[in-house]
């Protein structure tokens, strides 16, 4: 596939080019990149850059920047995975976004399966999360509640991987 050529997407999904991909790639790499280096390595000019990730911003393609904090740096920290059932008859997008507004939870997600959503949640201490869980269980939105304990990340990778799509 040339630069430039565009590939047909699916429902909802944006256009994008091999640049496109490249671009992103980079960002997900270093977000610092300066949009000058970043034009001398992908071969395009500065403008052209600025441009494409402007377009991609206001897509929400790429939804922002961010920090990556490694928590047990700042001290004990408990983690937690939250296994949710919704209550009878409750919508798994409504549990979600009832779950998503305790404070701690990091990451929610409807799921397909033994369980409505999945969470994520860290505190500073026992009580805290003990608390937090106890928060999440009390939602009239929510069923039934599984936690376990997150004892050592194997891999934490906040950079989804980025494809080409290519008609098929």
């Amino acid at each position: 596939m040339e630069r430039g050529q565009q590939v047909e997407a699916k429902p909802n999904a944006l256009s994008v080019d091999e640049l496109d991909v490249q671009i992103i790639r980079s960002l997900q790499e270093n977000a610092r990149v300066s949009y000058r280096a970043l034009s001398r390595k992908l071969g395009v000019s500065v403008t052209t850059i600025s441009e494409r990730v402007r377009r991609m911003i206001a897509s929400g393609l790429i939804r922002g920047f961010t920090t990556i904090v490694n928590p047990e740096k700042l001290g004990s920290v408990y983690c937690v995975a939250l296994y949710i059932k919704a209550a009878e008859g409750v919508e798994a997008k409504r549990v979600g976004d009832a779950v998503a507004s305790i404070p701690g939870i990091c990451y929610v997600y409807t799921t397909l399966g033994l369980y409505d959503i999945v969470a994520m949640g860290s505190a500073p201490t026992k009580q805290a999360l003990s608390e937090m869980i106890t928060k999440v269980n009390s939602l009239p939105e929510v069923g039934e509640v599984v936690p376990s304990m997150i004892l050592d990340v194997v891999k934490e990778e906040p950079k989804h991987p980025v494809y080409l799509q290519t008609n098929a």
